[in-house]
């Protein structure tokens, strides 16, 4: 073994070295003296405890700010046990996996892991630790060093959170073109029975409960993708009071004599983007999770208000960009969420309600519309205190568009139609129900499976369509492409498209222009005549 070398003292280097013609060369690491590593130790950012059994023996100033201590000597006095909680994440005694931690990095020369840690003034939070035991007089002592993962925490849980939903839209996204099919062909053919059963009779009554089942179907399927933000919107510049006073009166049957409603108008108009009926699904979906919260007689305020967010703003509102936002907040004096549940009441299917009187959709269909609005949900909470939730909409600088009256189409007395359909669709039963109902309307069809068979279909019987009714996405030529070749043929020829799939599988698979007429489907004969007379007329 080599003998240890003798320390260099400053007496030493003036006897054996000249003075260096650079007087301002930085000193060596072995020159630098305890108490510049004490500097070190102190000033460094991660906390750095010194551990001799159960006793703390020194610790930086980083530590006593984790920590929240005022001293570092009212640290120092603490047992190691006061700063952990109970139970770590796990369910484990942190007293038991302590002692395991430490018998690790005993054996294995350090050891890192996580670990949730106890402040001085109660809160839990999440730490990286390191332990690494030092040779000291004879025995080991254990430098601890601790990094604050809570950010890193936050950020893991948003990607979670972000992979879950984008799951879910994968999955809905990939169903939703077959299931809305299907749907077409129980809810089309559902109507079309209906006219052929005499009225009061028992096969009439089954049909209803069909019809009623199918449309339970479809709107589920509309809510799980408005969930995972892949539904078809169909935006436009509202303004925010005006569409809240347009369903004012549908909201007070929803809550009831029992609770006291109250809606307060910001002062100035609030333009938004947004499909307005998505919106209003927002705010009934709120107001009816409100006024289940309430368990007899309360108030729920439903206010609306104008935010700016800047630079300083920013940090509380990390979803949000800079900018101007409509605020939409409803306010309600209910039961409260405890604070283990806020984290997951915007999960699809996660409920506290019983059994039959929640699917747990409405708060996340509610936040997938707001966030596909460019918006964000917040909320908070307390038990027995009520809930408070806000909806960030960001402004439009563009003026709202005029209210047109909805206005059903009426046929005239002896009214029949008599335009040329070109119909494609590859879906041989949702082709069979709307050239059933088409043709009953007077309407001449001709149908096609795909693009391709739709052209030679057009050369071979020289035909002359009125409007061309077509799916967007087909094998061999979809929609979009066919609409193009015929138009260039038939410059006067209308054209509306159908589909079942989500927006997202739509621009991925070569999808729609903006401005152009679609029905989504599942929809109902009534729906598809009332939409071709819009077009044509």
């Amino acid at each position: 073994m080599s003998q240890k070398p003798r320390p260099v003292s400053q007496t030493d280097n003036e006897k054996n070295h000249s003075p260096h013609p650079d007087s301002t060369k930085a000193p060596s690491v072995r020159e630098i003296n305890t108490s510049r590593y004490h500097e070190f130790f102190d000033r460094t950012a991660d906390a750095i405890l010194i551990l001799d059994g159960e006793t703390f023996v020194d610790c930086n100033q980083a530590t006593v700010e984790m920590l929240r201590y005022q001293t570092k000597e009212e640290l120092l006095q603490t047992h190691p046990s006061e700063l952990s909680p109970e139970y770590q994440p796990d369910g484990r005694a942190s007293f038991e996996k302590a002692n395991e931690m430490i018998a690790i990095a005993f054996e294995k020369g350090n050891h890192r892991f996580e670990w949730n840690h106890l402040r001085a003034d109660g809160s839990v939070f999440p730490v990286e630790v390191l332990l690494t035991p030092i040779p000291l007089n004879n025995h080991l002592v254990v430098n601890v060093v601790w990094r604050d993962i809570t950010d890193r925490k936050r950020l893991e849980f948003e990607l979670r959170h972000a992979q879950k939903i984008e799951a879910v839209g994968q999955l809905t996204g990939g169903i939703a073109h077959d299931f809305n099919n299907l749907l077409m062909a129980i809810i089309g053919y559902g109507e079309l029975l209906q006219d052929e059963l005499p009225e009061g009779s028992l096969g009439l009554e089954f049909l209803e409960q069909i019809q009623l089942a199918g449309d339970r179907a479809t709107e589920l399927v509309r809510q799980l993708l408005a969930f995972s933000r892949k539904q078809v919107m169909q935006p436009k510049v509202l303004e925010l009071n005006n569409l809240i006073r347009k369903i004012e009166s549908l909201l007070e049957p929803v809550l009831g004599e029992d609770i006291k409603f109250v809606i307060n108008y910001h002062q100035e108009i609030l333009p938004v983007l947004a499909d307005p009926s998505q919106i209003e699904q927002v705010i009934f979906n709120l107001v009816t999770n409100a006024r289940d919260a309430i368990p007899s007689k309360g108030s729920l305020v439903l206010e609306t208000s104008f935010i700016l967010l800047d630079e300083d703003k920013t940090e509380d509102y990390q979803h949000l960009n800079i900018g101007e936002y409509a605020i939409l907040s409803i306010s309600d004096t209910g039961e409260g969420i405890a604070a283990n549940n806020l984290e997951r009441i915007f999960d699809p299917f996660f409920t506290t309600k019983e059994v039959g009187k929640g699917t747990g959709l409405g708060l996340s269909t509610a936040l997938g519309i707001v966030k596909q609005s460019g918006g964000e949900i917040t909320v908070t909470s307390e038990i027995g205190q009520g809930s408070v939730f806000k909806i960030y909409l960001p402004l439009s600088s563009e003026s709202p568009l005029p209210e047109v009256a909805d206005e059903k189409y009426v046929y005239s007395e002896g009214f029949r139609a008599n335009e040329t359909i070109l119909l494609v669709e590859d879906n041989l039963s949702v082709a069979g129900v709307v050239e059933t109902v088409l043709s009953r309307e007077g309407y001449t069809v001709f149908t096609a499976t795909n693009g391709m068979e739709a052209l030679a279909l057009v050369d071979s019987l020289n035909l002359n369509p009125d409007l061309l009714l077509t799916d967007v996405i087909m094998p061999e030529m979809g929609g979009p492409e066919l609409a193009q070749n015929l138009s260039r043929k038939f410059p006067g020829m209308k054209v509306l498209f159908a589909s079942g799939y989500t927006d997202s599988a739509l621009s991925h698979r070569g999808g729609l222009d903006e401005g152009v007429d679609l029905i989504e489907k599942p929809f109902t004969p009534t729906v598809l005549i009332k939409r071709l007379r819009e077009v044509f007329d």
